[in-house]
């Protein structure tokens, strides 16, 4: 479906998409630990990868990831929000489980079935939760690569 912005429009759409490649640090980035036995304090470190080595098929894939993710985050971190109300939500890292055992009862168990859904949807699009983090964290200090998510992300959106 083409869609016709304008030039308003355009610029608040342009910088919605760098939102969501941006915000994917918060509770996106490290996905890795769903579900798993990892250590509860373990520190996670996400390498970066060449930039280069990421295909062009490997940028729609991730950029499709995100398109699926984002609105669900959205949609949960606006459900804790108001479940907290005037609590800050504090970092929620699907890789760190003390970031999740601190939270409510009833927030810890939107949070799983978050991380859980969101791993889901990466392997969807045929990236691994690894392959989807390194991207995520060579992005972050790309602006090349963050420039190709982003022109793919309103390829995409356009579609």
């Amino acid at each position: 479906m083409n869609r016709n912005f304008h030039k308003k429009d355009s610029l608040s759409y342009r910088n919605r998409i760098r939102s969501t490649t941006g915000s994917l640090a918060g509770i996106l980035v490290l996905l890795s630990g769903c579900g798993s036995n990892s250590p509860s304090n373990s520190r996670t470190s996400i390498p970066t990868v060449s930039p280069e080595s990421i295909k062009t098929e490997d940028i729609t894939n991730y950029a499709s990831a995100v398109m699926a993710i984002e609105p669900r985050r959205q949609e949960i971190y606006a459900q804790i929000q108001s479940i907290v109300k005037k609590q800050q939500v504090s970092e929620i890292n699907c890789t760190k489980r003390d970031t999740i055992s601190r939270l409510p009862g009833d927030v810890q168990k939107i949070a799983v079935a978050y991380c859980n859904q969101a791993k889901k949807d990466i392997e969807s699009y045929k990236l691994t939760i690894t392959q989807f983090n390194q991207i995520t964290a060579t992005a972050q200090g790309n602006p090349n690569l963050e420039k190709r998510i982003q022109t793919e992300l309103i390829r995409l959106n356009q579609r």
